[in-house]
């Protein structure tokens, strides 16, 4: 959950609150010191906002001398915290001799308040308390509670009130067809516009969130001489790179701080020596092999604005002298003054004097950059108003004709073994169905699995009936249909008939194989889709978790050296490991209802039906719909 810009405001109790839940199962360790602990997560706040940290363990948050407007608000009973008070407790009955702190998130009532707690929840044995642990939502009563403080929060917003003295202005309806003087009435006509517009959203986008744990130190640094930017080689998001931290990166690797769009991870204090840049706070870009060019510039301009929030720590300036950009910032090159360091190799300095005016350039023009960009397009006509006709029921023309014939659909019908309500009890007890939340992922109830699990209102939407077409019948569509899809989708932009000759061959729906590479392969723009590395891979087959670059000496040995062989191998791939396994639709992928909660392809239950919704934009997109589906019941 994002939190406001230091230097704009300070946070509302709201918003502190919304990010504490954001927190749950991450670990925020910000002195380095005995891993994450309960006085880490409200000390965040109070370090980021009012520059100060408390002393001493949790217990004494209780005697500290708060800034103006802050309140300690010693616990009587019958007292009932709000959301974003800071609980503090003393020792005894089951707290140790520090003391504990959490943050109140609600619900709260005079029996027991909701928190969220780190180095509370243990699942080693015996605890081990001194390590710490992530964040977790605890329900406690007021035992040994001291008190809680309420910070000098921003005043939360308030919705302008709504008039209630305003009049409908309702004129009565005059259907007649004769004027008072008994004259036929004159045709009416109205003017209307019909508005279209494209909006370039980030909708897919979390919200901005900072990550304070030091995982290396380093020679103590002097003041430095400006900030040094980097572009990551790991194909990582910022919280990719958190999550496996110690997996890849030594510790003399490590930059100040790791930065995408999403998210801010500062692995190394500002006060410490990076040792393979001395001198300089170094900023680390990610995205760079994996986004598309405006979602890249997003991260640069994130990059930049935390580059000079950290110069605001000395005092610099944003100039050409407080900048560096290294040697091997290939993307940046590309993508700001169209050099290609791939092909021709390192440039003179005049080719990085002029990278560093334009990245200048970027953060002033930021806040422009950072819109979203609206095509709109307005057409008028005129309607004749009559007795049945209004704006609002417009008369229903004829539809051009496709060039295509559409064919009637083809459903065949199967029944599953277990009635719904099994098959849900099934999911629910092994299956572990997960929903996205506005805090994170968590665990879903049995109410909301059942509503992306109900087979009945999926096949009566006319977009979430893709989650049972089936995948495994090629339908035919022509290359010109599939290269619209494609258009401007990086490397697999004109492959439509790498596709069509795939999904004939292996017999598989083009338009979910064509879903299934973009989603892989970031709109064919990533690393492994570039050839880069002198093959392609667009379904990122043969990459594993501990080692994702593996898809590139996979693609070496299948001979994937050509869009058209990666694709076309692709195919055989996803026929033999998919859809042969039975896995036929995205909806037996997910719930698989012959054999509930066993083989599942994922976790969420939203999974299915983004997919579904992608898979109906590109057949709306070419004017076509699906043909072949097998359609699941429950007993």
């Amino acid at each position: 959950m994002g939190l406001p810009n230091p230097r704009t405001r300070k946070p509302t109790a709201s918003e502190v609150a919304a990010w504490a839940k954001y927190r749950l199962g991450k670990r925020l360790d910000i002195d380095g010191r005995y891993g994450p602990q309960c006085w880490d997560l409200p000390n965040y706040i109070f370090r980021t906002y009012w520059n100060f940290i408390t002393w001493g363990n949790a217990m004494h948050m209780a005697y500290y001398k708060y800034p103006k407007g802050f309140k300690f608000i010693r616990y009587t009973r019958g007292f009932v915290p709000k959301p974003g008070d800071i609980a503090v407790w003393h020792p005894g009955n089951g707290i140790g001799y520090a003391g504990h702190t959490a943050i109140v998130v609600g619900p709260s009532d005079e029996n027991a308040f909701t928190s969220v707690d780190q180095n509370w929840k243990h699942y080693e044995r015996p605890p081990n308390y001194n390590a710490g642990s992530a964040a977790s939502l605890e329900k406690h009563g007021y035992v040994s509670v001291t008190g809680f403080v309420r910070p000098a929060y921003h005043p939360e917003a308030t919705d302008p009130k709504t008039p209630t003295d305003i009049k409908p202005n309702i004129k009565p309806n005059k259907n007649d067809k004769l004027t008072t003087t008994g004259e036929a009435k004159k045709p009416e006509f109205k003017e209307i516009k019909k508005v279209q517009y494209t909006s370039f959203s980030s909708m897919l986008d979390e919200k901005l969130e900072y990550i304070d744990h030091y995982v290396a130190y380093g020679n103590m640094q002097p003041k430095p001489k400006g900030i040094y930017i980097k572009e990551s080689s790991h194909l990582r998001s910022v919280e990719e790179l958190y999550l496996q931290r110690n997996k890849y990166i030594e510790e003399g690797e490590y930059p100040h701080v790791y930065v995408d769009r999403e998210r801010v991870w500062t692995p190394r204090p500002y006060d410490r020596e990076a040792p393979q840049y001395p001198g300089w706070l170094v900023v680390e870009v990610c995205g760079g092999q994996t986004e598309g060019k405006r979602q890249f510039m997003l991260n640069q301009i994130r990059a930049l604005i935390y580059g000079v929030w950290m110069l605001g720590w000395t005092d610099l300036k944003l100039s050409r002298s407080s900048i560096k950009v290294d040697q091997n910032i290939w993307r940046t090159m590309k993508d700001l003054i169209n050099y290609d360091l791939i092909k021709n190799g390192i440039p003179d300095e005049s080719k990085y004097d002029e990278v560093e005016k334009k990245i200048i350039n970027l953060y002033l023009n930021k806040d422009k950059l950072m819109r979203e960009t609206i095509t709109t397009t307005t057409t008028k006509m005129k309607i004749r108003i009559s007795n049945t006709t209004t704006v609002d029921t417009p008369s229903t023309g004829t539809a051009p004709k496709s060039k295509e014939p559409s064919k009637a659909p083809e459903i065949v019908v199967e029944k599953s073994p277990f009635t719904f309500q099994k098959a849900l009890d099934l999911q629910m007890a092994r299956g572990m169905p997960q929903k996205s939340y506005t805090w994170g992922r968590g665990n879903a109830s049995r109410s909301e699995t059942s509503k992306y699990m109900n087979p009945n209102t999926i096949w009566d939407s006319g977009t979430q009936r893709y989650q049972m077409l089936n995948l495994g019948k090629y339908q035919g569509i022509s290359v010109d249909k599939l290269n619209k899809i494609l258009q401007g989708k990086g490397t697999l932009s004109g492959q439509g008939k790498a596709f069509a000759e795939g999904c004939k061959k292996y017999n598989i729906n083009e338009i979910y194989l064509i879903a299934h590479a973009l989603l892989e392969s970031g709109n064919g723009r990533s690393y492994f889709a570039s050839g880069n590395a002198g093959v392609y891979n667009y379904f990122g087959i043969g990459a594993f978790d501990n080692n994702p670059n593996n898809a590139i000496p996979f693609a070496r040995s299948k001979g994937w050296t050509s869009p058209p062989k990666a694709i076309i191998g692709g195919a055989k791939f996803v026929r033999r490991d998919y859809i042969d396994k039975g896995q036929n639709t995205l909806y037996r992928m997910r719930w698989n209802p012959k054999a509930p909660a066993t083989h599942q392809y994922a976790t969420a239950i939203e999974w299915c039906h983004h997919q579904a919704t992608n898979i109906s934009a590109f057949y709306k997109k070419i004017g076509l719909k699906g043909v072949y589906y097998v359609r699941d019941k429950y007993k």
